[in-house]
């Protein structure tokens, strides 16, 4: 039985070794037919065209050829949705070295030892070898093309917005735009690279997408005006004329979350001549002097009125020193960069909604956003009001005649209010809320006396 076994194993490794023998024969012998051909080896590409079996004039020859149909043809389509750009190879002086593409060809499976050679001739007949396209172009104009391209692409992200009508009271949502900025680096990288391997590119552009950060979803339920205050300006005073208009210009347009916080001093920036702010007349320690941005405040204490009667919840607010003429006693709110703000909240269950109108003489702030039916009306008032009367300061003045007065200043009153925001429902109060006791000091009446003695001739 083991006999039988024996001359089973020997016959079948007999059989074994003819079939290695007579397979490294057949190798050899292709191995030698590769070894003793001219030609470039079977299954040589350069750059997607065959060139497997040609000399390497006749190599170079078809690579040119193949090259001269796409000169006047496009070698890159750019596209984006169904817009098409075509760029030939004279747009960016494309070439190619045919003669040392032929020759690289040529040197597959001829360079190494011999086992190298005939692994990488064998891989060559069974699996292919491409060579890519060492390609020569002027990359400085391509990106010059793309970003002519870019431009009819690129466009800024827009809100949502609301547009009312010229009472303010139709409201119509006008939807987002999206952004996008085509990346001209990627795109044109992408392309370089597949030219490297065909002459033929077909490049969707790299374009990057911004999200607004007002979608017209934010805006849907905003349909009507909660709230709205309207202030009177002289449009003659230029300067403040220009103040007034550039602040009320940063809060147009201003989307509020629930329980988001609006600041008036980072949605108005710095109140400086590089922001376009001009110098008027502000008070500052009691006195009336030129100031960066005079008039802003009118802008502040006109939107604090609109946010009082909206029923919004004020977090800071300040009052001048004096009282300003466009807004009733203790119903301002003043302004300074750096050091005070004016704050709210909004604590509604709904999106807000601000945006201004200014006319020639008048600036009106709404609030807009989901009015619920049978609401209380909303006002602000002074429950009580102290007049304070200025004091009178006698100066002494030794270069005025004796006994003769001037008076320096007039001097002005000052007040003492307290003021509530007052609910009603179908005429009778059902809520007041405390908002604050302002004291506006009095500025003195002075009176100059000459003390100089009158010479006797």
């Amino acid at each position: 039985m083991q006999i039988q076994i024996s001359k089973r194993v020997s016959n079948l490794i007999v059989f074994l070794g003819f079939i290695i023998l007579f397979s490294s024969v057949s190798l050899f012998a292709t191995m030698s037919a590769f070894m003793m051909t001219d030609e470039i080896y079977q299954g040589v590409t350069v750059g997607g065209i065959p060139v497997g079996g040609l000399s390497v004039d006749a190599a170079e020859q078809k690579i040119r050829d193949h090259f001269q149909q796409y000169w006047d043809r496009p070698v890159i389509l750019f596209t984006y949705n169904k817009q098409q750009w075509p760029i030939t190879p004279q747009n960016f002086d494309l070439t190619i070295d045919a003669h040392n593409l032929a020759l690289g060809a040529y040197d597959v499976g001829r360079n190494g030892n011999i086992i190298h050679r005939l692994l990488q001739r064998y891989l060559t007949l069974n699996q292919g070898y491409q060579i890519s396209l060492p390609l020569s172009y002027n990359k400085d104009k391509l990106v010059h093309i793309l970003t002519g391209i870019a431009n009819s692409i690129d466009r800024p992200a827009q809100d949502a917005r609301i547009k009312q009508s010229q009472n303010g009271t139709v409201i119509n949502v006008i939807s987002e735009v999206t952004g996008r900025k085509v990346d001209i680096s990627k795109t044109v990288a992408a392309a370089l690279g597949k030219l490297h391997s065909d002459l033929y590119a077909s490049v969707p552009l790299i374009v990057q997408e911004t999200t607004p950060q007002i979608t017209a979803k934010d805006l849907a339920n905003i349909d009507g005006v909660i709230a709205s205050y309207t202030t009177q300006f002289d449009p003659s005073d230029n300067n403040r004329d220009q103040n007034i208009r550039l602040a009320a210009k940063r809060i147009h347009s201003v989307l509020l979350r629930p329980r988001q916080k609006f600041s008036f001093n980072t949605q108005v920036g710095l109140r400086s001549p590089q922001n376009g702010y001009k110098e008027a007349p502000v008070f500052i320690d009691g006195n009336l002097v030129p100031d960066w941005g005079g008039g802003v405040c009118q802008i502040s204490s006109t939107l604090y009125n609109a946010v009082l009667l909206a029923d919004l919840k004020i977090l800071e607010r300040t009052s001048h020193f004096h009282p300003p003429g466009y807004v009733p006693v203790g119903q301002d709110a003043t302004v300074a960069d750096h050091l005070i703000d004016f704050v709210f909240a909004n604590n509604l269950p709904n999106n807000i909604y601000i945006t201004n109108e200014v006319t020639d003489n008048q600036v009106t702030f709404y609030v807009l956003g989901h009015p619920k039916p049978n609401s209380p009306e909303i006002h602000v008032a002074a429950t009580t009001k102290k007049v304070l009367e200025p004091n009178t300061v006698i100066k002494q003045d030794p270069n005025l005649e004796l006994g003769k007065q001037i008076i320096e200043s007039e001097g002005q009153k000052g007040f003492l209010v307290t003021t509530y925001r007052i609910k009603s429902l179908n005429g009778k109060e059902i809520s007041r809320e405390f908002l604050a006791t302002d004291e506006f000091k009095p500025v003195d009446r002075i009176i100059r006396i000459g003390t100089k003695a009158i010479q006797k001739k």
